[in-house]
């Protein structure tokens, strides 16, 4: 049994008025199932995210229930969020499982895992291995559904549900919004480091696909504002050659961003000879790690330290 984990809250003002439209449906049937949240024929409604090379989304609303997200951020595996309203599920064992809608006959029940749900106003948080499964059983027309039950007979029986109604031509958008995406995201290459040989100051084709990335990536992110390379050394020579060498490694760097298109606005280049080592200049593994240009990336909304 795996635990969920939980993100941050959405808005919770979108939660409501999905709540307004919502039916909620009272199921005595199989009489397992006092309380039932599915959407039908006339509000299936699925969305998905404006195309983005940085994150991908797609959101199915359960009418009185919350909602189900699958997130797709650059750089990273498809994930699932689940949120529901506040008294819509208990604390306690929640089931997920592929359930047959009325109109498949003779479907069997899938289990999708099983996992121990705390109670809590964020948002559930299935892994990827799950989410997957999710998926895939909506692209077959099985309805994924979260059941919860207890026995205190005081206590109803509930279940969620998923539809697959309106489900496919919603999932190709996303399929389409997928194929785009980048394959880093900002926290993956908001710091970069490029080494350099003894002496030397010449980037490696390594180092020219890497700094290609930076370029795609910061023309996709339109939040990124500073560009910051800083160039090192390490203590060999004099402390003149050293500033004059950290000066070149840094040059070219910020020369082969301004030709690969990057403004050079955007760019803050410094160079700092051997003053800030970042391992010992007394063995020739530190001295590797001392000669290097760090490129640091700053977002214009970031929240800066007040200390």
């Amino acid at each position: 049994m795996s635990n969920l984990t939980v993100l941050l809250q959405p808005s919770m003002k979108r939660l409501q008025q999905m709540a307004l439209t919502g039916v909620f449906l009272l199921t005595a049937s199989s009489g397992a199932y006092a309380a039932s949240w599915q959407a039908g024929y006339e509000n299936a409604l699925w969305q998905t995210s404006p195309p983005s090379q940085l994150n991908c989304e797609l959101t199915h609303y359960i009418p009185n229930f919350g909602e189900a997200r699958f997130i797709h951020r650059a750089g990273e595996t498809v994930r699932m969020e689940i949120q529901p309203f506040r008294h819509a599920l208990r604390g306690g064992v929640v089931k997920l499982v592929a359930l047959a809608p009325q109109w498949m006959s003779g479907g069997a029940t899938r289990s999708l895992g099983e996992y121990d749900f705390q109670k809590t106003d964020l948002p559930i948080r299935i892994t990827t291995p799950q989410t997957e499964l999710i998926l895939e059983s909506l692209r077959q027309g099985l309805m994924p559904s979260m059941l919860q039950e207890d026995k205190d007979p005081r206590i109803e029986h509930r279940r969620a549900s998923l539809t697959p109604i309106n489900f496919h031509p919603a999932f190709a958008d996303f399929q389409l919004c997928q194929a785009k995406l980048l394959p880093v995201n900002y926290d993956q290459i908001r710091n970069i480091l490029i080494g350099f040989h003894l002496g030397g100051a010449q980037l490696t084709q390594a180092d020219r696909d890497q700094l290609d990335l930076l370029v795609r990536y910061t023309y996709a992110d339109p939040e990124v504002v500073l560009v910051m390379v800083d160039g090192h050394s390490d203590s060999s020579g004099t402390r003149r050659d050293n500033r004059e060498l950290s000066s070149k490694r840094a040059n070219a760097v910020t020369e082969y961003l301004v030709a690969r298109g990057m403004p050079q606005e955007m760019i803050q280049s410094q160079y700092h000879g051997q003053r800030y080592p970042v391992a010992s200049n007394r063995t020739t593994d530190g001295r590797s790690k001392n000669r290097r240009v760090t490129i640091k990336l700053e977002r214009e909304l970031e929240i800066k330290p007040i200390f």
